[in-house]
Parts: C-alpha cells; structure tokens; sequence
C-alpha cells in the first residue's frame, strides 16, 4: 500500500491510501478577479486553517524524532530524522506577510513532504513513522479530521452558493471551473471529505495559475 503520510493534509492519511487526483486545465478559461470575495474569503480562512494546524502537526513530528533517536538506531535512522526536522521548521513558520505568501508556503511544506516520503519509503521504514505517528498524534489526527470535515463542508455551502448566481456567460467563461466544480460535487455526493480535501487546492489555481 502507498502512502503519503506526512504531507499536511495527509496527516489524517496515516490509515489511509494515497491516490492522486488529474491537476486542473485552466488554459482556456477567463482567470476570475483575485478581488471575488469567494475567493477572499476561502484563502483566509483556509491559511488561519493551516497555520493552526501547522504548528500542531510540528509538535507531533517532534515527539516522532525523539522516538527515533531514542531507539537508538543512529545511522539508520539518519535521513528519516534530517528530513523530518525539515518539515518540522516548515510547519511552523508557515505564516507570512500575506495570505497569498502564506499559501505558498502552505504549497512547498506540501511539495517538501512529498520528497519526504520518497526518502522514508526508499531509506527508512515507512510503516514504523506511521505508527510512531499516530501513537505520538492519535489525538491530533482525529482532531484535525473532526475540523477538516467542518471546514469542506463550510467551503461546499459557500461554493455552491456562488455558482448558482453566475450567469450562462460566466459559466462558458469558466468551463474548466465548472468541470472541477462538478467532479467536487460528486464527492460531496459521496462524502468523501478526503478525496475533496485533496482537490482543494486546485480551486485556488482558478483564480491564480501561477500558484
């Protein structure tokens, strides 16, 4: 089973598999106005979201490195406890002067552990850091999970509230919006927040490509 454990979403992942989701087209859309209070308003509260969260995840992977080191492995141990602490300093420093700034960081702390896993699964013992994870964190993976269930169904209300007024003209104008829109909404439908979490970011493109 392939896991994506340590990414930040991907804390509640200890218990589940990784799948990877098609990145959006955004090539023949109109870019929507950075100023849509949508938009605004999810970046806000995504980044006091995550920021929160980040600091909590660090003090978890901590706990996770002085296991490491309390085993006694040294050398063994070595590149699981050196990227680690890299993530660590990520998580809490994810604030910045602006919450664009602040979701860029979010976005490398995401790019860093995705490089993380690579090495663990490659050097380390991949299922040993998950254990070691959720017996340090047990009760920082269910309360990030109870929130993250709050925090997408608040986003699916505010979305579907700001779709059903856009014109036809505004809807041609965002084809690659509505598709992701729609497959959004079939997890919804599902009540698959994981799923939906890991589309999340992509709405952000929409407004932003850069990102």
């Amino acid at each position: 089973m392939s896991y994506r454990t340590l990414t930040f979403f991907g804390i509640l992942l200890v218990v589940q598999s990784h799948f990877v989701t098609p990145k959006p087209s955004t090539d023949d859309d109109r870019k929507f106005d950075t100023n849509n209070k949508l938009y605004k308003g999810t970046l806000a509260a995504f980044n006091n979201f995550a920021t929160q969260w980040g600091q909590r995840y660090s003090k978890v992977l901590e706990k996770v490195i002085e296991d490491l080191k309390d085993e006694g492995k040294g050398h063994e141990n070595v590149d699981e406890i050196e990227q680690l602490q890299e993530i660590v300093e990520l998580s809490k420093h994810l604030k910045a002067d602006s919450d664009d700034e602040t979701l860029h960081n979010i976005i490398d702390l995401d790019e860093e552990e995705t490089d993380t896993d690579e090495i663990i699964q490659q050097y380390g013992d991949m299922d040993h850091v998950l254990t070691l994870v959720y017996k340090d964190g047990k009760d920082t993976v269910k309360g990030f999970y109870r929130n993250l269930v709050k925090f997408v169904h608040g986003f699916n209300k505010a979305l579907e509230d700001y779709t059903k007024d856009m014109s036809e003209e505004e809807k041609a104008e965002h084809k690659h919006f509505f598709e992701w829109f729609k497959k959004f909404e079939e997890l919804k439908e599902k009540n698959n927040v994981i799923e939906q979490s890991h589309m999340f970011i992509d709405f952000f493109k929409f407004f932003n490509p850069n990102i």
